[in-house]
């Protein structure tokens, strides 16, 4: 059966989501946004803050907390929308749920939406039940100036003791700058989520892919299904016969082809973009030749990908592979460096960390710096650091997992499987890490002016809490 439970691979989500589980244990009531005032005490949002330790340039005694008790250990994060430097989330009371938002700086609530019943939930495990909902997440999606907010869940609609129930991703579009509360969507959205013999799929993921659109994606065995929605029209368009899509330009999918290779259909191909010191036809060890190049990721109008190097590999077995960051548009290689391989799906964290096991990207809210892993980009100096293990020739140093990244070029993040967790903060003007107090807990977004910090509750839940820059 289904679990609630969301692992997000970097190969298939390039977004981050928080959900939040109806019926999971705890309830409450969203904040009214009506009459809401900047939060007295330099930020403080009333009441008691938690405890957290914090890296140094943040305060720990200025700012706010949201705690979600019904949140499933090992669900995502919750996104911030950059530009307006807020953070959304999902509350729940009892199967209705609602989006909250808050000032990512003070803590005060924007908006709060009307309530949100979703689809049934897929897990029916404990029989038919109709209060039983799908968990429910929310992503930030740009398009033409202006942030939306896509609320979503994966479950069945129309499902009750005489019907199965159709399986679905349903989409909820929000302005980021609305405001007030009972905020009602811009539109709704059903995409129905399909296998060719017609059964249930696995988890089918809603990310920011990118040129405006809402990218879902689920997996059909093998193959991988694609549908993107456009947040300002509502129009949506399947792609499942363009290759495996990992993100969106404004004139189609950015793909990696079923042959290798990937680009931008009706538009460019990465074998017009081949960096240097790469193999043309690495074998994929059955005896097939494949063309070079996989994109891993689209974040902020850039491709970042992975190739195979035409020389050999490392004493340990490992190999150094080329990474490159394309512009999304022009396909042109705006960064090449090389870094020592790690596999997609391995497992970086052991130690229950909210931000888990996954892959993560980032981008700083001035796009300046874009961390993907194990690496940090400086766009615009042109310098990358690899803190991938034994990089720059310390064979000692072990793999550090980045987290978020601020526009000064400060970079957070983790020693992979560190336990207890080993939290480490990496100047981009140098690329050295230094490891943080014992307890330090890292944002896992910095919006300008604060650190968005998520940790879990003992007993159950996870806490969002802001804290002021100093």
């Amino acid at each position: 059966m289904r679990s609630a439970r969301t692992r997000v691979l970097a190969a298939v989500v390039a977004g981050l989501v928080l959900a939040g589980c109806a019926g999971c244990g705890g309830s409450a009531r969203p904040e009214k946004a009506a009459g809401a005032s900047e939060p007295a005490g330099g930020g403080r949002s009333g009441g008691s803050l938690a405890g957290l330790t914090v890296p140094a340039g943040y305060d720990a005694g200025r700012g706010w907390d949201q705690e979600l008790g019904w949140v499933e250990e090992g669900t995502e994060t919750a996104p911030v929308a950059p530009g307006s430097g807020t953070v959304a989330y999902v509350v729940a009371d009892q199967a209705e749920m609602y989006v909250q938002v808050r000032r990512a700086t003070t803590g005060k609530v924007l908006w709060t939406s009307a309530a949100w019943t979703p689809p049934g939930s897929l897990d029916d495990s404990a029989g038919y039940d109709p209060a039983l909902t799908a968990p429910a997440s929310v992503i930030a999606v740009s398009a033409g100036g202006r942030e939306y907010f896509v609320a979503w869940a994966h479950g069945l609609a129309g499902r009750d003791e005489l019907h199965d129930g159709k399986e679905i991703v349903q989409a909820e579009v929000y302005a980021a700058d609305a405001s007030g509360n009972a905020v009602a969507p811009l539109r709704s959205i059903d995409v129905p989520v399909e296998a060719d013999d017609g059964t249930v799929q696995g988890e089918a993921v809603v990310r920011d892919g990118g040129a405006g659109r809402a990218l879902v994606g689920w997996a059909d065995g093998h193959v991988g299904h694609a549908v993107a929605i456009d947040v300002t029209s509502g129009r949506v368009t399947t792609y499942d016969a363009a290759g495996t899509v990992v993100g969106m330009s404004t004139r189609g999918p950015v793909a990696n082809s079923y042959n290798g290779g990937f680009g931008v259909f009706n538009g460019w191909f990465s074998t017009d973009v081949t960096p240097e010191g790469t193999a043309a036809e690495p074998s994929a060890g059955f005896g097939a030749a494949l063309l070079n190049g996989t994109a891993q990721t689209v974040a902020d109008g850039k491709i970042l990908a992975s190739w195979t190097p035409s020389g050999g590999g490392n004493a340990d077995g490992s190999e150094e592979t080329v990474r490159t960051v394309h512009d999304v548009a022009t396909g042109k290689v705006l960064l090449r460096a090389e870094c020592r391989d790690r596999a997609l799906t391995q497992i970086f964290d052991t130690d229950d960390t909210v931000l888990g096991d996954s892959v993560l990207t980032s981008v700083s809210p001035n796009g300046r710096y874009l961390s993907y892993g194990w690496m940090l980009f400086d766009l615009q100096k042109g310098s990358v650091a690899c803190l991938a293990k034994g990089a720059g020739g310390n064979e000692g140093r072990k793999d550090m997992l980045i987290d978020s990244v601020r526009d000064d070029g400060t970079a957070y993040g983790t020693v992979a499987g560190s336990d207890p967790r080993v939290a480490v903060e990496i100047p981009a003007s140098t690329g050295t890490p230094k490891a943080l107090p014992t307890g330090t807990e890292t944002p896992a977004y910095t919006p300008v002016g604060a650190g968005v910090f998520l940790t879990w509750i003992e007993g159950g839940g996870i806490r969002v809490s802001g804290r002021m820059e100093r």
